[in-house]
């Protein structure tokens, strides 16, 4: 993405304008007196940029302004954004948008309502109707849109939280921007993608329809187990009451109840009925063998677990064999040796994974069982003894009931099924045409490489860390704090001194754009405003500002700016074309021989955001 301020404009009241211009791919720096509103510019690019509320002084600044404005170069487009100042502590919602970056020469008027301008620069940041919260919490629900200003969160650091020892995000005291970014922090670095989140989505949408699918069919199955135990009893009573033939399978014998509800029509009897006698008798003979076989296998395996033990003792062979010539021998001692190689080479043998017998015994128990289903079948439908209606009025109920049963039942028994299989079938297929890659692992890849490229900051800075200058950089994913650990130790320091933690934010920040330019993520702009760096060196303890530094506070403010001069250079041998904005107290001299600062300008001497001479 291409990005960078190109202005920063107030229409006062008087008709009048003030305007600061920017450069891009430099650090754009404007220095001065403390309460010149220096901090005031940060507040006004957020309120410009769809801010629900504001931090805007009413004094001095916003009681002089009628509308604020910022030009901006976006993806090689240039597009001036105005919006009306707000009413004490109500923002307004007018704004004014040109679409070819046209100042107004007087104050603007509302030509565009804030959702059309949102739409038009989140397509720019390529955030669109998929770009959603990918999961729920208080404030932000699930699948709720992503907010352009969500990705803001990583291009400020402001004065409140550059030297804060737990925050190194804006906004977090607000509870939807504190949810909002850990929800949005995977995408804006390239750990996730809108259309792995998709396909993410779609497979857990797939998964639950093949879970509902299962459990149909589950119940489905049940059903038909029931009415398939009824359909056996039916087919019994028909042929007991001699409507049926006495032999044959379950299918022919549907097959038969249909034509007999059709015609209802008795069949002759073939005086088979003692073949439900000798059928029982050979499931009981069939029912022991199997019993027996289960015995004996479980016997066979104990006996093999036994062999394995005394396999085990007679380890102790191998050891002897090794050390043979360290060993004291009797006049017997080859012969015991020898007899029990031979019974341990045996033993091995015995307690193989697999043998004939092993495999024979399973075959056979199967062949049994599956024999046992079919006899059981088949004695389950046969007649046990000779019935007869009383009349063929009791003929015709008992014809209507197997009638009912069949049209209850059998319309699902197969069809439903069939449907539910091929369905979850063709589910699977597409489960697998989802490829979805592993999230967990390109975070830990992500944490990895930034923590290397922030090691890379901190021997820059060579000594600006002072006792932690050899500590190894550990970004902490859960917390998104950046910390130090102690050298070949899992130990993280608690660092002290506010010019530590100022320097931990730097790291963070520089390092995390790093990324997102290497990685050529849309949703983060490549812009970073910084209010004063050097606020752990200007000021004492009470917050006043210092009439001198000493020595070793102006090297590491030398240290912060040549830290920001070589990465803009370094990101545009990455081909890009990042902009730093920075509010300090420091003078021009601090960044002589840095050709990547440009000086925005100065409030000193009555020269102001909003000068002397106009309030």
């Amino acid at each position: 993405m291409n990005f960078y301020f190109d202005n920063l404009v107030l229409f006062l009241k008087n008709g009048k304008k003030r305007t600061l211009a920017f450069m891009p791919g430099k650090i754009n720096v404007i220095t001065g007196d403390s309460n010149t509103g220096k901090t005031a510019i940060l507040a006004i690019i957020d309120y410009c940029l769809f801010s629900s509320t504001h931090d805007i002084s009413e004094s001095i600044i916003n009681e002089n302004v009628e509308w604020y404005g910022i030009k901006i170069s976006i993806n090689d487009k240039c597009y001036f954004i105005a919006r009306k100042s707000p009413s004490e502590s109500n923002v307004s919602h007018d704004y004014y948008f040109s679409s070819v970056g046209d100042i107004p020469e007087g104050a603007p008027t509302a030509n565009i309502t804030e959702s059309a301008l949102k739409r038009t620069l989140e397509a720019e940041f390529g955030i669109d109707s998929d770009t959603r919260v990918a999961y729920g919490g208080r404030i932000l629900s699930s699948g709720s849109k992503v907010s352009l200003r969500y990705f803001l969160l990583l291009n400020t650091i402001s004065q409140d939280i550059i030297t804060h020892s737990q925050e190194f995000f804006d906004k977090q005291k607000n509870d939807k921007y504190r949810e909002a970014l850990p929800r949005i922090f995977d995408l804006a670095v390239g750990i996730d993608t809108v259309e792995n989140i998709l396909k993410r989505e779609k497979r857990e949408e797939i998964e639950r329809e093949i879970r509902k699918l299962e459990k149909e069919s589950e119940r489905i199955s049940r059903k038909y187990d029931a009415f398939y135990s009824q359909l056996k009893s039916t087919i019994q009573t028909a042929r007991e009451y001699g409507l049926l033939p006495e032999e044959g399978d379950v299918g022919e014998a549907v097959e038969q109840l249909n034509t007999m509800v059709g015609s209802a029509e008795s069949v002759a009897r073939n005086g088979t009925i003692d073949r439900y006698n000798e059928i029982n008798a050979n499931i009981g003979k069939l029912t022991r063998k199997i019993r027996n076989l289960n015995s004996f296998a479980s016997e066979y395996k104990r006996y093999k677990a036994n062999l394995k033990e005394t396999s085990d003792s007679l380890k102790s062979l191998d050891f002897i064999s090794e050390h043979y010539n360290d060993v004291l021998k009797t006049s017997i001692f080859k012969e015991v040796i020898a007899g029990l190689e031979a019974d341990h080479k045996k033993i091995k043998k015995a307690v193989a994974n697999k043998t004939p017998l092993d495999s024979n015994i399973s075959t056979t128990i199967k062949e049994y069982e599956a024999q046992l289903r079919d006899m059981v079948d088949e004695r389950d439908t046969m007649p046990r003894e000779i019935k007869a209606f009383e009349n063929d009025k009791e003929k015709y109920i008992f014809v209507g009931e197997v009638k009912a049963k069949l049209d209850l039942y059998q319309p699902q028994t197969g069809a439903n099924n069939n449907e539910s299989e091929e369905r979850i079938k063709y589910l699977n297929n597409r489960l697998d045409e989802l490829v979805v890659y592993n999230v967990g692992e390109r975070k830990d890849l992500f944490v990895k490489t930034l923590d290397e490229i922030i090691q890379e900051y901190i021997e820059f800075t060579g000594s600006a860390l002072a006792n932690y200058k050899d500590y190894k950089a550990s970004f902490n994913y859960k917390d998104k704090v950046l910390q130090l650990r102690k050298p070949r130790s899992n130990h993280v320091e608690n660092v002290g001194s506010s010019s530590n933690h100022m320097f931990l934010h730097l790291f963070l920040f520089l390092g995390l754009h790093e990324q997102i330019i290497r990685e050529k993520i849309p949703y983060v702009a490549p812009f970073l405003i910084i209010d004063q760096f050097s606020r752990p060196y200007f000021e004492d303890r009470n917050g006043n500002i210092k009439e001198n530094m000493d020595s070793s506070d102006i090297a590491k403010v030398t240290a912060a700016v040549s830290l920001l001069d070589d990465f803009v250079t370094n990101m545009k041998e990455l081909g890009g074309n990042f902009q730093i904005i920075v509010f300090e107290h420091i003078s021009p001299e601090t960044w002589n021989g840095f050709s990547n600062f440009h000086l925005v300008e100065s409030f000193k001497d009555g020269n102001a955001l909003i000068p002397n001479k106009i309030k």
